[in-house]
């Protein structure tokens, strides 16, 4: 079996086993989850890493907790999100109420860890989407993890786009240059004001200059 093919299968293995536990972790969650295995080993621990900080940032998970663990107490616990009224509430109950066996969670293969942490880093953004009142996709979060983006940049990103009726999912089309012109400049003009708030230390100019960057 050749390196890719190795890779393919690996990736659909853990997508197969994201699958198996669609109906106790909610469909929505099931298929976010597969979204982030997909993207594969690498790109996925950088998404989970990028949800992870934002998640932290917004008080949604904290910061000894990881993907793997909270997917792993997704997996055991009997009950589902639809039993509780928030995102929130679910979180809480998988770290107040489910309990992990350490010795079996330590010997788990990489297939099955991809597996748990794509389902964890799917929780955690679906926290992160309640928190912020918005949708933000994988995608988008592959998008400025690639980037190494703070965690303070995705959240004004969001924040900007939400304000401005922009799609998150067009981010990477800006990036691209593959908007209209006046599609475009609204991008643009968001993200302006975006990193005018993050760091109002710095002129215009200076703010217009890393907001450009951000296409490099």
């Amino acid at each position: 079996m050749g390196f890719w093919s190795s890779v393919s299968s690996f990736v659909s293995s853990a997508c197969s086993a994201i699958g198996s536990v669609a109906s106790k972790i909610g469909s929505g969650i099931a298929n976010v989850a597969t979204s982030i295995a997909s993207l594969g080993v690498s790109l996925a621990a950088k998404v989970g890493e990028a949800i992870k900080n934002v998640g932290i940032s917004l008080g949604i998970i904290r910061p000894e907790e990881n993907m793997e663990e909270l997917g792993e107490k997704a997996m055991l616990t009997e009950k589902t999100p639809d039993d509780f009224d928030s995102i929130s509430e679910y979180i809480d109950h998988l770290r107040n109420d489910v309990a992990i066996d350490k010795e079996k969670f330590e010997s788990l293969s990489d297939v099955e860890k991809l597996a748990r942490s794509s389902i964890g880093a799917s929780i955690t953004l679906k926290g992160i989407n309640e928190k912020l009142d918005t949708v933000v996709s994988p995608a988008f979060m592959a998008t400025v993890a690639a980037q190494d983006l703070e965690a303070k940049e995705i959240i004004g990103t969001i924040k900007a786009y939400k304000e401005k009726n922009l799609n998150t999912d067009d981010y990477s089309l800006y990036l691209k240059d593959e908007l209209s012109i006046d599609e475009s400049h609204k991008h643009g003009s968001a993200l302006v004001e975006a990193y005018q708030k993050l760091e109002p230390e710095l002129t215009t100019e200076q703010i217009e200059d890393k907001v450009m960057e951000l296409k490099s």
